[in-house]
């Protein structure tokens, strides 16, 4: 148990840290982020003097205040490892460390002992790049502009050696050729006739903990062309293990409530803290769409895809959340 809250703890740091984006620029310590929302929540910042609607992720500082409408909900997740429920006709003052009995229908769930205050725009300047949209759209333009763009699997750490390929193509070739590359050099290449490949049958299964390299030629009549390429690396045995067993601990945490966005956003952290890109970009797509109006699970996707070189889909992130941040706005 001391394990589970102790790695707990830990993510709980890079999730404060994950979803500060829209907020880095304030010098105050976060003390906590809002990770779940169920009917009206409303925020009172500790310098305004009205109540106004808040969304999933927005950060909370010392005397700023939280209040619920009637059969309303909001999860507040701690820098010090604990959650607390706050249930419907509540207000709660934000003031460090919660305490059960501090407010009124809400409890408090302890998931760390360990103390976590953190600086939350220190943790987030190394995001603050990646969400600017002359940044991305920079990137995207000194790139060539390749006919053949590859998916899946991407610049991440994956949990199978017999991974599928995908990519996408912007003309029509007669054949795919996916080229399968180690440090030891080609490993197979195999033909495809689709926009996917399925891992090949009489080929042995990859080594876990080495990392490869993959790309897709296009042969046409006239001439072939070829993609970039994307590296990917495969979980080692311990690593796998200790993935599953953190899984295992984070949803008995839980419990019945593992469909909440508290546990979705806990996982996806965690993922992401551990480098495993395609598992984190699930979680917080899940996120997106059960807060459909909040701009923040879309900066986050718009991070993690150009952690994984898709600038195309990060700037299609960051462009819905600019989007619903200026539908807010008015």
């Amino acid at each position: 148990m001391n394990m589970m809250r102790k790695n707990l703890a830990a993510l709980l740091v890079l999730l404060l840290a994950a979803v500060s984006v829209a907020y880095a620029q304030k010098s105050a310590q976060c003390l906590a982020v809002i990770t779940g929302i169920k009917g009206s929540v409303m925020i009172k910042q500790s310098d305004q003097k009205e109540f106004s609607r808040t969304t999933w992720g927005t950060q909370l500082y010392q005397g700023d205040k939280i209040k619920t409408g009637t059969d309303s909900q909001a999860s507040l997740t701690f820098s010090d490892g604990n959650i607390m429920e706050v249930g419907g006709g509540s207000e709660v003052t934000i003031s460090g460390k919660p305490k059960a009995g501090e407010v009124t229908g809400g409890n408090v769930k302890k998931v760390s002992s360990a103390a976590m205050m953190i600086d939350i725009s220190t943790l987030a300047s190394k995001r603050e790049s990646k969400t600017d949209m002359g940044t991305l759209a920079g990137l995207r333009a000194v790139d060539i502009d390749k006919p053949i763009e590859l998916v899946t699997p991407f610049n991440s750490l994956i949990r199978t050696n017999k991974p599928s390929f995908s990519w996408e193509s912007k003309k029509a070739y007669d054949m795919y050729v996916v080229n399968l590359y180690s440090a030891k050099g080609l490993v197979w290449s195999k033909k495809a006739a689709a926009t996917t490949l399925n891992f090949p049958e009489d080929q042995k299964a990859l080594d876990p903990g080495e990392t490869y390299f993959w790309n897709v030629e296009g042969e046409g009549l006239l001439e072939n062309e070829k993609s970039g390429n994307l590296k990917f690396s495969v979980i080692s045995g311990n690593k796998s293990q200790e993935v599953l067993a953190q899984e295992e601990q984070i949803r008995k945490t839980f419990g019945s409530d593992s469909v909440s966005s508290t546990f979705h956003t806990i996982l996806g952290t965690y993922y992401m803290n551990q480098g495993l890109l395609q598992d984190a970009i699930r979680e917080f797509r899940i996120i997106s769409l059960i807060y459909p109006d909040a701009s923040l699970p879309h900066e986050i996707l718009g991070s993690l895809y150009s952690d994984t070189g898709n600038k195309d889909q990060a700037i299609e992130e960051l462009r819905k959340a600019l989007a619903l941040t200026k539908a807010g706005e008015k």
